[in-house]
């Protein structure tokens, strides 16, 4: 099933901002793989993620990809000439629901 991106400057601070559409609606969330796709693509030199990216510094790079309900941390890390040799989900826990029951 093919899983299409569409890619912008960060607006909140991150590395890149992305719009999923899976296959043929868009979705406000993004998959693990999608995340770690596009933050690989932002690596790769003259492609269109690459050329609307922001990038850190150094070999290892924590790289916040942008999507309409958040973002998803993605840490890469790149060998000495520049390829993605490695790449990593970052998750922290979150509140899913708040209520009470009445017995």
């Amino acid at each position: 099933m093919p899983k299409m991106m569409v890619v912008a400057q960060p607006r909140n601070g991150g590395a890149v901002t992305v719009r999923s559409f899976i296959p043929h609606r868009a979705h406000a969330p993004i998959g693990v793989l999608g995340a770690i796709s596009v933050a690989t693509a932002c690596l790769i030199e003259g492609s269109p993620a690459a050329d609307v990216a922001t990038v850190p510094k150094g070999r290892r790079k924590l790289m916040s990809v942008e999507h309409p309900t958040g973002e998803t941390s993605c840490v890469m890390e790149v060998d000495e000439s520049g390829a993605v040799a490695s790449a990593a989900m970052l998750r922290t826990a979150r509140k899913l629901m708040d209520g009470v029951i009445f017995a």
